[in-house]
């Protein structure tokens, strides 16, 4: 028969610390959300613009250090109330120690895994809402732990992506983007007139309200770029500020479409000559 006196001295003892871990495993996590929340507010505050570089920084590494901090609380509050109930914690230590994971294969993995991500964080590679291609993945980076990276791609899709695994790195988002256009006018076409054209096309976005504040440099008409079998391809290039590239690109084809229109500049397309010969001329 069960001693209520044993039971009554272990609730005072062992009890009364696993209460205690949990409370504190509970302080601990509520602390650490608030200290880099207010981390992360304090730190953009050092600069008035919304979604800077800075700002980017400061959100990737403070959801780290959370998601980081929140794990190591939780295991060791869960070690102690192992140890409480009786539970041999040694054999777990030691079988999920640095050490004995370093040994594993898929712990191998793992540390793999959380040294690039360390490198990632250290290195500023790239930060949350960047447009990025990774392993082949173009989209929006919304999330970054020490193990992976998620990643949205522009239908929606979700990719979780380890970041052991991760061998080239292309940001979108760093410093500036470029706006590139091509247009194929027809070998009957004023060359140069449509030179002069996407050069007015392209000084007008400079003075267009809604884009001149992403344009970094004069818009560039680079020429002739290539003789097609149907088309004199042409070229114009825009310097613009990170993500603004395929708006400007957007307005530019749409710009083309109108003005050479009403120049008189035809767009060349595709065609096919096809003999039709009858059966008497054969």
């Amino acid at each position: 028969m069960i001693d209520p006196e044993l039971i009554l001295n272990w609730l005072k003892i062992s009890g009364f610390t696993i209460l205690l871990t949990i409370v504190l495993a509970v302080v601990g996590i509520v602390l650490l959300r608030y200290l880099t929340k207010h981390l992360h507010l304090k730190v953009q505050s050092l600069d008035d613009e919304d979604g800077s570089m800075l700002d980017k920084r400061t959100e990737t590494i403070s959801r780290v250090l959370w998601t980081t901090g929140a794990v190591l609380i939780v295991v060791t509050a869960l070690l102690i109330i192992l140890d409480e109930l009786g539970v041999p914690i040694m054999p777990i230590v030691a079988s999920v120690g640095f050490v004995g994971l370093a040994f594993g294969l898929g712990a191998q993995t793992l540390v793999k895994d959380m040294i690039s991500g360390m490198f990632v964080l250290i290195e500023n590679q790239y930060t949350i809402g960047d447009a990025v291609v990774l392993g082949g993945i173009t989209g929006t980076v919304e999330s970054i732990t020490l193990r992976k990276t998620t990643v949205r791609d522009l239908y929606g899709t979700i990719y979780h992506i380890p970041n052991g695994e991760v061998r080239t790195v292309a940001n979108k988002s760093r410093d500036w983007s470029r706006a590139l256009v091509e247009v194929g006018i027809t070998y009957d076409a004023d060359v140069d007139k449509a030179i002069e054209t996407l050069a007015q096309i392209g000084a007008d976005l400079q003075t267009d309200s809604e884009f001149a504040p992403v344009i970094l440099e004069t818009p560039l008409v680079t020429g002739v770029e290539g003789l097609d079998e149907s088309a004199v391809r042409l070229r114009i290039m825009v310097k613009t500020k990170p993500g603004a590239e395929a708006n400007v690109q957007r307005y530019l084809r749409r710009q083309i479409r109108l003005v050479f229109e009403q120049q008189g500049i035809e767009i060349a397309f595709p065609t096919r000559q096809i003999q039709l010969v009858s059966s008497s001329e054969k």
